[in-house]
């Protein structure tokens, strides 16, 4: 005869084996899902920028989509933009 004792074991073993199952399958999922939302922070675009346009001074930066767009005064005084995907942090031409 099964007792209220053995009912809520079987209830909590079943519990904490759908959750240990729970915790693997978001373990294992994790990893892509953060991979696919990875995107270059405006920091990181502002460094490719100068890389891009050496001695330069950037003034605005800004984002649309899944591009910065950021706008650096040259040496030479003439104001460049340059186009970064957000994504990659590969320069658009």
């Amino acid at each position: 005869m099964l007792t209220k004792r053995h009912i809520f074991s079987a209830i909590l073993a079943a519990a904490l084996s759908f959750s240990a199952t729970t915790a693997h399958a978001y373990q294992w999922s994790g990893p892509v899902v953060l991979e696919a939302q990875r995107s270059i922070s405006p920091a990181e675009a502002k460094s490719i920028a100068r890389k891009r346009v050496p001695g330069g001074e950037v003034v605005d930066i800004s984002r649309r989509g899944d591009t910065y767009r950021v706008r650096v005064i040259a040496k030479s005084g003439k104001v460049v933009d340059v186009l970064i995907d957000a994504n990659t942090g590969r320069v658009k031409k």
